[in-house]
């Protein structure tokens, strides 16, 4: 498949604004170009539009060319980069699931392109044969979330693979979680799929999300494209350089990671045996889902008590559901105390 045939055609056709250091790499010159301040404050000059040196820091880490990574101000402005890149307005349409990350809803309703949205399986899995029934010529962007967000389970990277193989889409993998699991990334397998898009973040186990730093892996001759559409300065000078100062941690990264998931099955474990929740899923992110009749009324004590969790009521496979972030030991311990309490029937804050 082309990749070309998927994109609009005026964004094809498109002349981007240009600035004039697009084409000068070195730093020592005098800079009369950009109407900027002079006074040298760390900050007082635009940022490297296309961020080089941190995408040579997330090449060589990622194992891809720079030339097939994109940086956005979030994963959400590459979501809708993509959506504004390839749908037509009021033609085109988009597949979800449900219960899934409603920002890809949302930045289709803002461009105005349909979203044609499938019910996962009881396993909270894709269902292949929905998918094939829903998808047409018109469809651009089917979208997937492994592991998995607010259930935290993967789409096994076969399914994914012959997804890719199959569909004259472009398949978007969000692997938003994807440093907390043993599941191989989807990026593996961009050599061979020009339809492939692969979502990743700074912001959860790299502890950026103050940043607003997403990227997005692809086929290069996709990545020109999204670079000509996207705001010429999207990330901004200290968001690079701090990233680029933490990314050198790999170590304290690496700990922090192993402490989430130590964390994460002791949350898991106790939730199990706590007898409040109705069901405890199994997660391979940095968060655990669980169910109760009484989902409501705990999440109000838990939150007058200082703890904030989210409700993920979504009908009809997710009902009275409350997604808990995995935090630290003393974040997670004060979370048990008041479970103990509410299973007692004793609620401090009242």
């Amino acid at each position: 498949m082309e990749i070309e045939s998927l994109i609009r055609k005026n964004i094809r056709e498109l002349k981007p604004y240009r600035c004039a250091r697009d084409e000068y790499e070195d730093m020592d010159a005098v800079f009369l170009d950009a109407n900027e301040s002079p006074f040298e404050n760390g900050f007082n000059r635009y940022p490297d539009p296309y961020q080089r040196c941190l995408k040579f820091i997330l090449a060589d880490f990622k194992q891809v060319a720079a030339e097939n990574v994109i940086l956005g101000n979030g994963s959400d402005e590459l979501i809708d980069l993509l959506i504004r890149s390839l749908c037509r307005p009021g033609i085109d349409n988009i597949i979800v699931f449900s219960p899934g990350y409603t920002m890809y809803e949302v930045c289709a309703a803002i461009n105005d392109v349909e979203v044609r949205k499938i019910n996962l399986t009881v396993n909270f899995l894709p269902d292949w044969r929905k998918v094939e029934q829903q998808r047409d010529c018109c469809t651009k962007i089917i979208f997937l979330c492994t592991p998995h967000n607010p259930v935290g389970n993967i789409i096994p990277l076969s399914d994914i693979e012959n997804l890719c193989k199959v569909s004259d889409c472009m398949v978007v993998v969000d692997e938003a979680y994807i440093d907390f699991t043993d599941m191989p990334s989807a990026i593996g397998l961009l050599e061979r799929y020009e339809n492939l898009f692969v979502l990743q973040t700074l912001s959860k186990a790299w502890g950026m999300a103050g940043l607003r730093l997403g990227m997005g892996f692809a086929n290069e001759k996709l990545i020109a494209v999204l670079n000509r559409v996207k705001p010429p300065y999207n990330i901004g000078v200290l968001a690079q350089q701090t990233a680029v100062r933490t990314l050198k941690d790999r170590d304290g990264f690496r700990n922090n990671v192993a402490c989430i998931r130590r964390e994460r099955e002791r949350l898991l474990q106790a939730f199990l045996q706590s007898g409040i929740f109705e069901k405890v899923y199994p997660s391979e992110a940095n968060f655990i889902l669980v169910t109760s009749p009484q989902a409501d009324e705990l999440y109000r004590f838990l939150l007058r008590n200082g703890i904030v969790t989210r409700l993920r009521d979504i009908p009809p496979l997710l009902t009275g559901g409350i997604r808990i972030t995995v935090g630290n030991r003393e974040e997670n311990d004060r979370l048990l105390g008041l479970l103990a309490c509410w299973t007692n029937k004793l609620y401090p804050s009242e």
